[in-house]
This record gives C-alpha cells, sequence and structure tokens, in this order.
C-alpha cells in the first residue's frame, strides 16, 4: 500500500513539474504594456461592439481565456457595471486564443446593457479591461447613447467574449 502511495506521488509529481514547466514557458500578458482601442455602437437596447488588445513588444506573452472585468467610465466616473459571460453568438469572428504574439492583435467583444444610472444620453465613453488582475489603460469607445433602462431591479451589466484572434 505504501509503495503505491509512493508511486501516485511520484507521478502527481512529475505531471505537475511538466504543467508548470509548460505554463512558465509563456510570461503572462501584463495590461499596463498592452495598448486598447475600440468601438461601440447602438443595437437592440444595448450597446454592442469590439475592443482591440495589441501587444507592442517583442514577446509573445500568455492571457487568460477572457478579461475578468470591462471597466466603463463616464468622465471621470467609474460606472457600476457587472461582467458577465457573453454568449457565443455574439462573439467577434476568429478563434479563441490564450496567446498574444509579438506585436500581436485580439479582439474582445463587449455589449452593455440596462443602463439606469445617470448621465444618460450621448456620452463620450472610455473602456478598460481587467487582466490578471491589473487594468489595461483605459480608451475611448467614442460618444454613444447610453443603453435603455430594462428594469430597476438588476445591475447594469457588460458581457465579455473570450480572447479572439481573427482568422
Amino acid at each position: 500500500m505504501k509503495r503505491l502511495a509512493v508511486i501516485a506521488a511520484c507521478a502527481l509529481g512529475v505531471t505537475a513539474a511538466s504543467g508548470a514547466s509548460t505554463s512558465a514557458a509563456l510570461a503572462r500578458c501584463k495590461s499596463s504594456h498592452l495598448r486598447l482601442s475600440g468601438s461601440l455602437q447602438g443595437a437592440t437596447q444595448s450597446l454592442l461592439g469590439t475592443l482591440s488588445l495589441v501587444n507592442p513588444s517583442n514577446r509573445a506573452c500568455a492571457l487568460p481565456q477572457a478579461p475578468s472585468r470591462v471597466t466603463l467610465v463616464i468622465r471621470s466616473t467609474v460606472l457600476p457595471v457587472l461582467t458577465v459571460r457573453m454568449n457565443a453568438h455574439l462573439w467577434p469572428s476568429g478563434k479563441p486564443t490564450r496567446r498574444l504574439s509579438a506585436h500581436g492583435r485580439v479582439f474582445v467583444g463587449i455589449q452593455w446593457r440596462n443602463w439606469c444610472g445617470a448621465p444618460r444620453g450621448n456620452v463620450r465613453l472610455s473602456a478598460g479591461l481587467t487582466i490578471y488582475g491589473a487594468e489595461t489603460r483605459r480608451a475611448s469607445v467614442g460618444r454613444v447613447p447610453t443603453p435603455q433602462c430594462g428594469d430597476h431591479k438588476h445591475s447594469s451589466r457588460v458581457a465579455v467574449s473570450p480572447f479572439i484572434v481573427s482568422r
């Protein structure tokens, strides 16, 4: 019985070591080094658009599956929005990826719904993405109409897709 436990422990150690070396081969992308741009447009009581994330460095880096948070800002006010996963049929065209090549670009789709706060109407909106716990520099997504308030009882939501590489 002790031999089986030792063999199992050794096997788990080898598996963990090989998995760690694979993920360590590609450093995590640093939010402060990435450049964000994009735009949003009105779409059936919401705003829908694509943000582009560029890696200006000479080295590839690892991405999480998707940003953990989308930050929306009007003037200097960070809006209270809940980040959720986007339905697959709304994703930008391309293939999900966890790798951002040197000088490469990936895309992420976002959709903002149910804004019941102030200000309302046409506003200048900026967005940021949180990746590995740190936010990218915010980028202007243009002058946009705020989404309709559909339900005062529910939070405003921003749906986000996985990171997508164009085909």
